[in-house]
């Protein structure tokens, strides 16, 4: 029975193995964006065009203006890192509490998160700030350029298992799945999030936000979650309390920006 086990497993881990050590050659870039900026902005653009058309946009007019604002003050920080950004923001009625931004600089916020914000505009410029450094630090071309390794790993698997049985092949395309979700695209996109959450603080307090509206706002996202929260080991976002403390031990440079800002625009900063 042993030897039985021993021939069945390396007829498929061998070539298994192979596809890996090729993986790790063709996704050593994984980390990097390899596609073409401009064509991942004009193709955001087409998109954020038919999303306008299909999805319901908010008629609240003050609260356009508001995110409009914010999204051009934040802008006008990032512009450094993205030089030549044509911005366009707009609210679309939903209930999720959601927002994301797109290469080109297509950003929406959700109704539902203005909600949840209670209008609150540092912790929405908080969240903006967030999605705004994903398009800085250009996570959606590396995403796509992740996703295009990963493709070309499965293709190599097929071909180093097409001389094996049906279930041998199926085994091997299993193993090869969850391995690359939780061992390489799940993890990288915490990475992304860490990343974003990092530099968009910086971008509201710069913006002249107080940068403890990302504190207050996830508390409202954690209460709201409960308990209905994936394993952290196979969420692509990280777990909301991991995010305050995160959070909170950038706060004091944070915290100075956000001052030297508000000075810069002679306003008063929260005690």
């Amino acid at each position: 029975m042993e030897i039985m086990k021993l021939s069945f497993l390396s007829r498929w881990i061998l070539p298994l193995s192979a596809v890996c050590f090729a993986g790790l050659f063709f996704l050593g870039g994984c980390g990097q964006a390899m596609l073409s900026d401009e064509n991942l902005a004009r193709r955001s653009k087409k998109e954020f065009s038919k999303m306008k058309e299909k999805e319901n946009l908010s008629g609240n007019f003050s609260h356009q203006k508001m995110i409009r604002e914010i999204g051009q003050r934040i802008a006008g920080v990032a512009q450094v890192d993205l030089p030549g950004t044509e911005w366009e923001f707009v609210v679309f009625q939903k209930e999720e509490p959601n927002a994301f931004a797109m290469p080109g600089g297509k950003v929406g916020v959700n109704t539902g998160l203005i909600d949840l914000a209670a209008g609150n505009e540092d912790e929405i410029a908080a969240v903006m700030g967030h999605e705004i450094a994903h398009v800085a630090l250009r996570h959606s071309n590396k995403r796509m350029s992740q996703a295009v390794g990963l493709g070309v790993g499965g293709v190599i698997l097929d071909v180093a298992l097409r001389n094996q049985s049906s279930t041998e092949r199926m085994i091997g395309r299993t193993a090869y799945g969850v391995g690359s979700t939780v061992g390489v695209a799940l993890p990288f996109s915490r990475a992304n999030e860490q990343e974003a959450d990092h530099r968009g603080l910086y971008y509201a307090a710069m913006a002249g936000y107080d940068p403890r509206g990302a504190v207050s706002f996830w508390e409202k996202m954690q209460a709201k979650a409960g308990k209905r929260r994936m394993p952290k080991f196979l969420s692509t976002h990280p777990n909301p309390g991991n995010r305050i403390q995160f959070l909170e031990e950038k706060m004091p440079h944070a915290l100075g920006l956000y001052r030297q800002a508000k000075e810069a625009r002679r306003e008063r900063p929260n005690p």
